[in-house]
C-alpha cells in the first residue's frame, strides 16, 4: 500500500506533534505547554504577529506553522535566546532566533517521523510575521493545535502558541 493512501497519516503527524512539542519546550525552555484545543480547521487564511513556517517534502508533504502574538513572543524570546546562548537584547537577532526555534521543533517532528520509516525532509524556515497566509483548502487539510504556556518555576503565564499543520491532499 502506498503511503500516499494512508488514511491515518494526518493523525500520525498530529499525535507526534502533540508528544514532541510539550517535551521540547519543557526540555529546552523549562516551559509547561498544555494543549488547550486541537482539531481540523476550515480557515481560508491566517495572520499572526509572529509566524514561522517550515515546509516538509517527501512521502508526506505539508507545512508546519508556529504562530504567536506579541505578548507570547516577548515572554518566550529571552528563554529561547538563553537556550541558544545568545544575548536576547540584541534586536537584530530576534527574527533569526524565532526562525531557528521553529526549525528545531520541525526537525524534531521530522526526526520522529523518520523513525517511523517515513522519508521526509524539511526546507529552510520562512518568516511570515504580520503576513496574511492564504490556505488552499482544495489541496490541503488544515489542523490547529493551541497550547497554553506557563513557566511553573515563577508561576507566570507566557501566552499561547498556535501550531497550524497543513497536509497535502492526495
Amino acid at each position: 500500500m502506498s503511503l500516499n493512501l494512508d488514511p491515518l497519516l494526518d493523525e500520525k503527524f498530529i499525535l507526534t506533534i502533540s508528544q514532541i512539542f510539550p517535551e521540547f519546550l519543557d526540555k529546552n525552555l523549562g516551559v509547561n505547554a498544555a494543549r488547550e484545543a486541537f482539531g481540523p480547521s476550515k480557515n481560508e487564511g491566517f495572520c499572526y504577529e509572529n509566524c514561522t513556517s517550515v515546509e516538509f517534502k517527501g512521502e508526506a508533504e505539508g507545512r508546519l506553522f508556529l504562530a504567536m502574538d506579541g505578548y507570547t513572543k516577548l515572554k518566550l524570546l529571552p528563554k529561547i535566546a538563553r537556550s541558544f546562548h545568545i544575548d536576547p537584547t540584541i534586536r537584530s537577532h530576534a527574527a533569526s532566533i524565532m526562525l531557528e526555534f521553529a526549525n528545531q521543533i520541525c526537525a524534531e517532528l521530522i526526526s520522529e517521523m523518520k523513525l517511523g520509516r517515513f522519508k521526509i525532509d524539511i526546507l529552510p524556515p520562512e518568516n511570515l510575521n504580520h503576513k496574511l497566509v492564504p490556505v488552499d483548502l482544495e489541496h490541503f487539510r488544515q489542523y490547529i493545535l493551541i497550547y497554553f504556556l506557563k513557566d511553573e518555576s515563577v508561576k507566570q503565564y507566557l501566552g499561547r502558541i498556535y501550531l497550524i499543520l497543513l497536509m497535502k491532499k492526495y
